[in-house]
């Protein structure tokens, strides 16, 4: 646990990615805190129409107001949920497994930087891992018939909403897991008793109330939105091309979650390893083969889910099979652990991924576009225009689309005015890198460079004011 707390906060300042969904959940942060607005949604997704759920944004308000709205208070949630998911991984190995699987499991999550990289990446979708290790508890418990954990798995399944739709493939696998167990149908099926249904039930619909509220209110949109983006092409690739990148994709979050830094190409070469250890793992009955069974209907639902998808395949997609890689690797490690002449090797294969992973830490956890040079960007346009008594201003971005996010939230933050920049008001240009205007950059932090106004007069009262000059809000952001 303390590993993994350092290997989230070492240097969270410079290695924190304060990009558009950190400038996103922050202003959705703030209209919580600071407007008082209570919200059933937080940010849009990539469908139309469609939103996820508010869970992580009140998280993160309750951070921000603690803070003084600090964007910078996020180090506290991440770690937090990066600590229990360390924490989760040893319970689930100790209590299927051994307390040797649970604790391989849990030095794997808290050692890697790829997995603290994720954590601290600090998005909605973060408690996907933690989500996904709980899943596979009941999906296990289940499979060993207790229905005590019921009320769990209607918390889980509630909790989908709030995290990742992707998670919807694999729902069903808790009751198909139950129905796997030892016994006849109808042994299985009277032994659920209809309270522990109800319970389930009314658990389930306070967890996703979010989402009900805003539907019967909202005359069932996001559901309406689902059914129009399935059935609408956005001519992304289809067959053996789509196949391949659902493939790649899946290969590569695990990749850089496990090994981040070494680049072993081709990606599909994780899906390899994998095949051979969870061979080697199950030829000397490490796994049975219904908890095979039932994790390779998960890695299947999933990637079949993508396949069938008009979407684009995206590698985060494809978090939620971390556990079920770890898992195999956990069980790899602990059959070698067992055979005397390979327990040595596997001790030393686990001090060389811990070297390997501080080494990063070290040397790869500096980010030229990170909040720390953000932040310097905003409090120097901030004294600028402070000293210049500029009651508002423009913001320019010289930068590639996609390139010049990050900076709304914490502009706002610093106290800088900003309204639709023109040739009225001061306009401050962030350069994007800055080498690409080096001649005229006044000012340069990390990758960014700033060219200060050429218009120096300061806008009148009533233009800043004018709501005509008002900054359109964020892609993304919805009141």
């Amino acid at each position: 646990m303390l590993i993994g707390l350092v290997m989230r906060v070492y240097n969270f300042e410079k290695s924190f990615g304060f990009g558009h969904d950190q400038d996103l959940y922050s202003w959705i942060a703030k209209d919580i805190v600071v407007n008082k607005h209570l919200r059933s949604v937080g940010q849009i997704t990539s469908v139309d129409g469609v939103f996820i759920g508010p869970l992580y944004y009140y998280i993160m308000a309750l951070s921000y107001w603690l803070s003084n709205m600090n964007p910078m208070s996020a180090i506290v949630p991440t770690a937090i949920i990066g600590l229990l998911t360390i924490a989760s991984f040893y319970i689930f190995g100790k209590k299927y497994f051994s307390k040797r699987v649970g604790l391989i499991m849990a030095f794997i999550y808290a050692v890697s930087f790829g997995a603290a990289f994720y954590d601290k990446w600090s998005v909605p979708t973060e408690p996907a891992v933690i989500w996904s290790v709980w899943f596979l508890y009941v999906i296990f418990g289940m499979l060993r018939k207790n229905l005590k954990l019921m009320p769990l798995y209607a918390v889980l399944v509630g909790l989908t909403y709030h995290i990742h739709i992707a998670l919807l493939p694999i729902l069903p696998i808790p009751i198909l897991a139950y129905f796997m167990s030892e016994g006849t149908f109808k042994e299985k099926f009277k032994a659920i008793k209809f309270k522990n249904v109800l319970v389930s039930f009314l658990i389930f619909m306070m967890v996703s109330s979010p989402f009900w509220f805003f539907e019967i209110k909202h005359n069932f949109s996001q559901v309406k939105s689902v059914i129009i983006a399935s059935k609408k092409d956005l001519g992304n690739p289809t067959g053996f091309v789509k196949l391949k990148k659902v493939i790649n994709a899946s290969s590569w979050e695990m990749q850089r979650r496990l090994i981040s830094e070494w680049s072993i190409k081709p990606f599909e070469l994780m899906w390899v390893v994998f095949i051979f250890v969870t061979y080697v793992v199950y030829k000397f009955k490490k796994i049975s083969q219904k908890d095979l069974n039932l994790m390779l209907l998960w890695i299947f639902l999933i990637g079949l889910a993508q396949f069938t998808s008009k979407r684009v395949v995206s590698e985060y997609y494809f978090t939620n099979y971390l556990p079920i890689y770890m898992l195999m690797v956990a069980l790899f490690f602990d059959l070698l652990l067992d055979k005397k002449y390979l327990s040595k090797v596997a001790v030393v294969v686990g001090g060389i991924y811990l070297f390997f992973n501080f080494s990063w830490l070290i040397t790869a956890n500096d980010l030229n576009d990170s909040y720390f040079y953000k932040r310097q960007v905003a409090e120097y346009i901030r004294a600028d225009q402070l000293k210049n008594n500029y009651p508002c201003v423009g913001i320019n971005y010289v930068a590639k689309f996609g390139t010049g996010v990050g900076f709304r939230y914490l502009l706002w933050y610093k106290g800088v005015d900003i309204i639709k920049p023109s040739s009225s008001v001061p306009t401050y240009n962030i350069v994007i890198p800055w080498e690409v205007s080096a001649s005229e950059v006044n000012q340069r932090f990390g990758r960014f460079g700033i060219i200060l106004p050429t218009q120096t007069k300061a806008s009148s009262e009533e233009w800043c004011k004018d709501t005509n000059n008002k900054i359109d809000p964020l892609l993304g952001y919805t009141e």
